[in-house]
């Protein structure tokens, strides 16, 4: 019977549905989407390392992020070198979306991690000797600390492959509903799960003049974020998540909203 609001764009259905499942309103305003890098410089340059056989490893995080590569490589006329320098280094990938975009392309998987996160990863990694090897991670629309600096601290060179950034969705009505509602504290919890999520329902709300009532009102209202990336977005707004997953799937987000509640029901 729970209110939840929720900004996640691209899996918006799938967290709509798991809360349904335990009972919560769903409330769903899509708060980013994903729009190509119009910086293709950075991404080119790691591509034609891994072409030239200078990577060890290469991470794919998201389906969409996998595609906008392959497609890079075919735009640059380089896919068939990039497919036959994939079959020779470590391939890892993060979760179904870009397991199926690599096997439509033929890519061997290697690492796939039992859960689709960045710890995940890290740990599906543990036992591989990557000290001293270059490893390329593919981006989504923000930076990736948590599996760069978990990398970097066992002794791999890092080099990132930004592809998309995130954006303000075209229609921006339900968050413009939803800073209402929260301000008139109607909903039970705001649910985020990417920091740019936090950051562009801020914007929305400054434009309406409401960036200030907006804080206050989430100073009351439980805040609900998926790991430290999006606390750091809160804390810049001088606020604190009440209810933290205690790992990066939406899953473990909406039980512990469900846990949160039926403690303090």
């Amino acid at each position: 019977g729970r209110t939840v609001a929720v900004t996640e764009s691209r899996r918006a259905t799938e967290l709509t549905t798991l809360i349904s499942k335990l009972g919560g309103v769903p409330v769903s305003a899509p708060a980013v989407r994903e729009i190509p890098r119009r910086d293709r410089g950075p991404a080119l340059e790691v591509l034609a390392r891994i072409v030239r056989g200078e990577v060890a490893i290469v991470i794919f995080l998201t389906g969409v992020g996998t595609r906008a590569f392959l497609e890079l490589a075919s735009v640059t006329e380089t896919r068939e070198l990039l497919l036959r320098a994939l079959a020779a280094v470590l391939v890892a990938a993060r979760g179904p979306k870009p397991i199926a975009v690599l096997r439509d392309a033929g890519v061997r998987i290697d690492v796939i991690p039992s859960e689709p996160t960045s710890e995940g990863l890290l740990q599906a990694l543990v036992g591989r000797d990557i000290a001293g090897k270059v490893v390329a991670v593919q981006l989504y629309g923000e930076d990736n600390p948590v599996l760069v600096q978990g990398l970097s601290a066992r002794g791999a060179l890092v080099v990132e492959i930004p592809l998309y950034e995130w954006a303000l969705p075209e229609d921006q009505e339900p968050l413009v509903r939803l800073v209402r509602e929260v301000v008139a504290r109607r909903v039970d919890v705001v649910a985020f799960t990417s920091s740019p999520q936090i950051r562009h329902l801020f914007a929305v709300a400054d434009r309406l003049g409401l960036g200030g009532e907006l804080a206050t009102a989430l100073r009351e209202v439980p805040v609900a974020v998926v790991g430290p990336v999006c606390e750091a977005a809160l804390n810049e707004r001088g606020l604190h998540a009440r209810i933290q997953a205690p790992k990066g799937t939406m899953g473990a987000l909406v039980h512990s909203i469900a846990d949160y509640f039926g403690a303090v029901s």
